[in-house]
């Protein structure tokens, strides 16, 4: 097994469901800051396959993320995993 399908692997053992352009991608969201309760700001780590673009949006347990920034940690020159800097919206797309 490689090291990108580890990292799958792992998602889809300890992370959720996520919907981003049609497909359903393991994701793990964690808050970016732990002392600050009222900061609407991720952290997901996903698989290498995703790769999405500012202002795309992801759906996840039941809410909505607006995707600020993203990019891959790459090992021997290969993309091993993605992740994205998201902001929660809340029901009025904000």
């Amino acid at each position: 097994m490689n090291r990108q399908a580890l990292v799958t692997e792992l998602l889809q053992k300890y992370g959720c469901t996520a919907a981003w352009n049609g497909q359903k991608i393991p994701v793990l969201i964690r808050p970016l800051y732990l002392q600050r309760e009222e900061d609407d700001r991720y952290r997901c780590t996903a698989p290498c396959t995703f790769q999405p673009k500012t202002g795309d949006s992801l759906k996840c347990m039941g809410h909505d993320y607006a995707i600020l920034r993203s990019d891959g940690v790459f090992v021997g020159g290969h993309r091993l995993y993605t992740w994205a800097l998201l902001q929660m919206q809340d029901g009025w797309g904000r």
